[in-house]
């Protein structure tokens, strides 16, 4: 058996295939559902542990484990743990929950390392073994190499299990046809991790790594490092744009993770997206995008299209690409660049079940349609098939302060939203200096004190505001029940 320090779970592997910065010491950013889970799973150990009348053991392990939190959270975690009892009904049989793992071992460079699966419970009965993966997520497919894993060691005697909560289903893990190939690709994967560690790998998965302020993809602009003491909050651009309007809508989403309701929320149309798509890539590492031949190029992209769908997407490249034109000595290098910065200032925390003065980390992300220098001076493009917002500002404010760090820029960042419709476009420049920047930052130091102030497990501590964004809020209902 490997030496412990040479074992990764399949939970970190997976982070090491995306970006090798992933991987690092725990942090203290805002996990409401990972720490739902863990409050879950200590009431089941408790209910099963315990061997009084079924409803006395159920009300001890809830007043046990959701004690701190407020009446909304208690209610979900009320009916997870529900659920699961439903799914898996308590029984006769041996218990075992402390640290269980598959584990699939190879050598390299002359030292043995392992990968793990873990499971929540073992339960045995006349040997024979259930084990059960505990799944509060909506999607509750274990990964393809925790399959792997479990097909290659599985006995005769053993059956996997996923407790998939959000399904009211016990569902059977099943097997794969080729797990040694899938868990030696995965070993190739820790491999390369131990021999020569990448730079960071930026993309969507920043949205869920809790490395993101530390790594340098979304730089500290107010402080020079930050400790395992400071609690992290995470908030994207569009969470941004609800916190400007209600305060708890933003907190619902990030801090405490809250279930959404059936919604219809506004997304873009799907020739809005593929305008997007095929701008990005008729306009990355593309210095001749300005000639007549490669404006034609376009209609060789859209060929899959319908006509008129082809039609008005030609129409919108051609009035972006006049806009374009009017920037000289223009290198557009990225699409779908990520952005970010992390602001910390004072806020509340919750120790031993009180409310402590604490450190707050918000860290802002967002991710720009493009990237690329005027000249020397870094530029990031939007691209908006809809009219001006006055939250487009605070979009550019952040993509500029993320920009000034990341770009490596302190005199100048160019900012330019394009708004792009079938007979016009129109171009918003925005140009960051020094005293510009300072401004953002000010204002973002200003909106953190909204995220450093709500509570953890607490849902109930933000403020909310009525408007009409409460038509489409996710969390409408359940927010009018408790105000």
């Amino acid at each position: 058996m490997p030496d412990r320090d040479n074992t990764y779970s399949t939970n970190q592997i997976k982070k090491i295939s995306q970006c090798h910065s992933s991987l690092g010491k725990r942090t203290r950013l805002a996990s409401p559902k990972l720490d739902r889970w863990k409050d879950l799973n200590k009431a089941i150990i408790d209910w099963q542990n315990n061997d009084a009348l079924d409803e006395t053991s159920i009300k001890v392990a809830e007043e046990n484990n959701f004690q701190f939190y407020d009446t909304i959270q208690k209610k979900i975690l009320s009916e997870l743990f529900a659920r699961f009892r439903t799914i898996y009904p308590k029984r006769n049989s041996n218990f075992n929950h402390e640290y269980l793992v598959k584990e699939a071992v190879k050598e390299i460079d002359g030292e043995e390392y392992g990968l793990t699966t873990h499971f929540a419970y073992e339960f045995e009965d006349e040997n024979h073994f259930e084990y059960i993966k505990l799944k509060t997520a909506h999607d509750p497919e274990p990964e393809l190499i925790d399959r792997a894993i479990i097909t290659k060691l599985k006995t005769d005697n053993e059956e996997f299990y996923t407790a998939a909560i959000e399904l009211d289903d016990l569902v059977e893990i099943e097997s794969v046809e080729n797990p040694d190939e899938i868990i030696d690709e995965y070993f190739k994967i820790l491999e390369e991790y131990l021999i020569e560690r990448q730079k960071r790998n930026p993309g969507k998965q920043c949205d869920y790594c809790d490395q993101s302020s530390r790594c340098g993809q979304f730089p500290l602009i107010n402080a020079d490092k930050i400790t395992n003491r400071v609690r992290e909050v995470k908030i994207s651009k569009t969470n941004l744009v609800k916190l400007s309007n209600c305060e708890r809508r933003t907190a619902w989403n990030v801090q405490y993770g809250l279930p959404r309701e059936d919604y219809v929320e506004y997304e873009s149309e799907s020739t809005a997206t593929k305008f997007h798509q095929f701008s990005q890539k008729l306009l990355v590492n593309n210095e001749n995008f300005s000639e007549k031949e490669n404006i034609e190029s376009f209609n060789q992209l859209t060929n899959e299209e319908d006509e008129v769908t082809r039609e008005q997407l030609f129409l919108k490249y051609q009035q972006l690409v006049s806009q374009l034109n009017n920037y000289d000595d223009l290198k557009i290098k990225e699409a779908e660049y990520i952005l970010g910065f992390t602001c910390i200032i004072d806020g509340k925390g919750l120790r031993d079940g009180k409310i402590v003065d604490q450190k707050v980390a918000t860290i802002y992300t967002g991710k720009s349609d493009l990237a690329g220098r005027l000249g020397k001076t870094p530029i990031i493009i939007e691209l908006k098939t809809r009219p001006e917002t006055p939250e487009d500002l605070l979009e550019a404010q952040l993509y500029a302060l993320g920009a000034s760090e990341l770009m490596k820029s302190e005199s100048e960042i160019i900012v330019l939203h394009i708004y792009v419709s079938d007979n016009k476009a129109t171009v918003k420049e925005r140009r960051f200096g020094v005293s510009e920047l300072e401004s953002a930052k000010a204002k973002f130091e200003d909106i953190s004190k909204k995220t450093a102030s709500w509570i953890p497990f607490d849902a109930l501590s933000p403020n909310y505001t009525v408007g009409e964004w409460c038509e489409y809020c996710e969390f409408k209902n359940t927010c009018s029940e408790y105000r």
